[in-house]
């Protein structure tokens, strides 16, 4: 165990934050994956966003039996308030997020903590693996052990969280969990969470509020944190509107990018998530109604906004797929792009 968990023996040198809403069927093992880190010098708050199933009762019963438990209910308000709410209620020098529906390996603590035994950091990121329902492992994301200083966290961290370049796949996950955050550098710029109910991805809003900041950042090799793939986030389940909140999404980052004067090669990382975000809009329209899904796909090419990221964006660096499909949007031809994900021909 690192020597700098006896830093300040009174005060818990890291807060984690488990925002918890109707996870009954995994919160035991996500909380007793904290209980068992190897580490353990840290605090945890749980916040219940007003549950209707067992959530808030599991999380009271774990805070009646741990003296560094805290249990919290609140009405319910979405991910990223509930985030606020917990950190309102930290201790420690650093805050780190966990899904509810998420759970840790044993070291994911320690190996996040050891690079600051022999430097400071205001910021740690590690990797993560991703699991399904079941446990499986669909990924495994390592990065490659690294420290950045001023302003090359603005070039290789910042930036990265945006999404790929358009030449090759160098991104880092624009997540919130399994990252050190520093409690005084957010303090000190009173950053807060979006809500996802308005922007549709609240974490990337919260790295470019927080990184703009942040001077020094740890990359560390450990990929102790399984996220669990879950189908009915925003991000993933069906909605009608959801061509319409990336549009939201991605005309805030860009007016957000140019504000924070990042370079040229952000802004094209920005629009090649787009891109993505908008593959994921055509594509949920393939288990509509036919010529419902037409309709707003005809919608979605005809967007002035995404007519002039297109127009904007070096197509010609990427791949024959990509390019294809980008076309397809500028030619308008809802038809011919409804019929391809309707059958499959996307992969």
């Amino acid at each position: 165990m690192s020597n700098i968990a006896k830093i300040e023996e009174n005060k818990p040198f890291v807060s984690i934050i488990v925002p918890v809403y109707n996870v009954e069927k995994f919160l035991n093992q996500c909380i007793d994956s904290i209980v068992n880190q190897e580490y353990k010098n840290f605090e945890v708050i749980l916040v219940d966003d007003g549950s209707t199933d067992n959530s808030g009762i599991i999380c009271d019963k774990y805070s009646k039996e741990y003296s560094y438990i805290h249990s919290f209910h609140k009405s319910n308000s979405g991910l990223g308030l509930t985030r606020n709410y917990g950190m309102k209620h930290a201790n420690g020098k650093y805050i780190m997020f966990v899904d509810s529906d998420d759970f840790l390996g044993p070291a994911c603590l320690e190996n996040l903590i050891k690079p600051l035994s022999q430097e400071k950091f205001d910021t740690v990121i590690g990797g993560f693996i991703r699991i399904d329902d079941t446990g499986k492992i669909s990924l495994k994301k390592n990065y490659k052990s690294k420290s950045f200083f001023g302003e090359e966290v603005k070039d290789n961290v910042m930036e990265k969280m945006l999404g790929n370049s358009p030449k090759k796949n160098d991104s880092i996950k624009m997540s919130v969990w399994n990252n050190l955050y520093s409690l005084e550098l957010i303090k000190r710029n009173k950053l807060q969470f979006v809500s996802e109910r308005k922007y549709i991805s609240e974490d990337i809003v919260w790295d470019l509020d927080y990184f703009q900041y942040s001077k020094s950042v740890k990359i560390v090799s450990s990929n102790e944190y399984y996220y669990r793939f879950n189908p009915d986030s925003l991000s993933h389940k069906y909605l009608p509107n959801k061509f319409e909140l990336y549009v939201v999404l991605y005309s805030y980052l860009l007016k957000k990018v140019k504000q924070d004067n990042l370079s040229e090669d952000s802004v094209n990382r920005l629009r090649k998530q787009f891109f993505i975000n908008v593959r994921s809009s055509i594509s949920q329209e393939r288990n509509n109604k036919f010529y419902k899904g037409l309709s707003t796909i005809r919608k979605i090419c005809n967007n002035s906004i995404l007519e002039k990221a297109i127009q904007n964006y070096p197509i010609d660096k990427l791949d024959k797929k990509q390019r294809v499909f980008l076309k397809l949007i500028q030619n308008r031809m809802a038809l011919i792009l409804l019929l391809i994900f309707k059958l499959g021909l996307e992969k």
